[in-house]
This record gives C-alpha cells, sequence and structure tokens, in this order.
C-alpha cells in the first residue's frame, strides 16, 4: 500500500514538474475540487512535503509510517504472543478481568526498577511464573482474544500497582490487594 502511494504522489510530481503529456497523457478538462466525507483507512500516514524556495512546487514527499502503541511501547509481537502465553497458561479458566491483570502483572514489572526490562527476562525468571517452568505453558497457546487484551492493556491498563499473584491465598511476598477468581494479587505498597 505504501509504494502505491509513493508511485502515485511521484507520478503526481512529475506531472507537475515534467513534461505532463508525455507521461500522463493529454489534459482534456480541469477537474474542479470535490468536497467528501474523510475515509478511514486501517493505517495512519503522515505525509510532509518539501517545496523548492522560489517556484512553491513540491519537490519531495516524505511518507512515513507511525508507529501502533505496541511499537511505541518497545514491544515486539513476540512479546505480545509471550504475555498472551502467560496469560493463558496462568489464567485460563478465569474471567477476562482475571486474565487482564495477570497481563498487567507482567508490564507493571517490566516497568519496575526491581525486575528485568525486557517481556523475555520477566517471563523467564526463575520461580517467578510457574507456568513457565513447570511445563504447562507448553501446553498452551497464545490466542487471538488475549493477544488482544494485551494490546488493549498497552493502551489503557487496567491496573498499574499489581506485581504479585498466587493462586489459592496471598503469598509471602508483597502487600496484598485483592482476590480475583483464584489468585491473590498484590503490589510493594
Amino acid at each position: 500500500m505504501h509504494r502505491r502511494i509513493r508511485m502515485l504522489l511521484l507520478l503526481l510530481i512529475f506531472c507537475v514538474v515534467g513534461n505532463c503529456a508525455s507521461v500522463c497523457g493529454e489534459i482534456v478538462a480541469v477537474a474542479e475540487p470535490v468536497s467528501t466525507e474523510p475515509i478511514l483507512i486501517s493505517e495512519q500516514i503522515e505525509v510532509s512535503i518539501n517545496e523548492e524556495e522560489h517556484s512553491g512546487i513540491p519537490a519531495a514527499v516524505e511518507v512515513k509510517e507511525l508507529l501502533d502503541n505496541s511499537e511505541e511501547a518497545g514491544l515486539s509481537e513476540e512479546d505480545i504472543n509471550l504475555i498472551a502465553l502467560v496469560a493463558m497458561a496462568e489464567a485460563e479458566g478465569e474471567s477476562e478481568y482475571g486474565k487482564r491483570l495477570v497481563i498487567d502483572t507482567v508490564l507493571n514489572r517490566v516497568d519496575s526498577e526491581h525486575y528485568p526490562d525486557t517481556v523475555f527476562e520477566v517471563v523467564y525468571q526463575p520461580n517467578q511464573f510457574s507456568s513457565m517452568w513447570n511445563g504447562r505453558a507448553n501446553q498452551c497457546y497464545a490466542m487471538d482474544e488475549i493477544c488482544q487484551l494485551v494490546r488493549e492493556e498497552l493502551q489503557e491498563r487496567r491496573n498499574y500497582e499489581v506485581i504479585f499473584f498466587t493462586a489459592g491465598g496471598y503469598g509471602k511476598y508483597g502487600t496484598p490487594m485483592f482476590q480475583e477468581g483464584n489468585h491473590y494479587f498484590g503490589s510493594y505498597e
């Protein structure tokens, strides 16, 4: 899609600057401007036009793809899938909100100065997420619905405080906060 846009813009510039008749054919009539409603596109792009100093004719067109939120947050699709896998392995059978809290726990740990800075290192840190070392994660896969929950939490995280959770009761670390389903969540404070 970006290549087509670039080609059309370059053709337009060439027609304005260059020999229009040989490339674009003869111009039969001048088109009148038409007012239309904006069209929604699946990808947002930014176009900037640099003008020559004296002529006012566009000299170059630059098309810049805007990053989606997951890339702005520094997370790749692999990171999103890994977080979704943890949520599936740790919270299968829990409510959507329970899965979101597990996702938030991973994201909050990545953001915390007390944990590693990458999703991979947080998830595979020894003795942290039992499903990653007891074989449970090997029986699961990252469902599209849970990957979507991860993306939504990247845009609007439900809970910035949860750092710990355990099943069946509060763990020995952190300050108890609340129970959601079979999980007990805690924070540093």
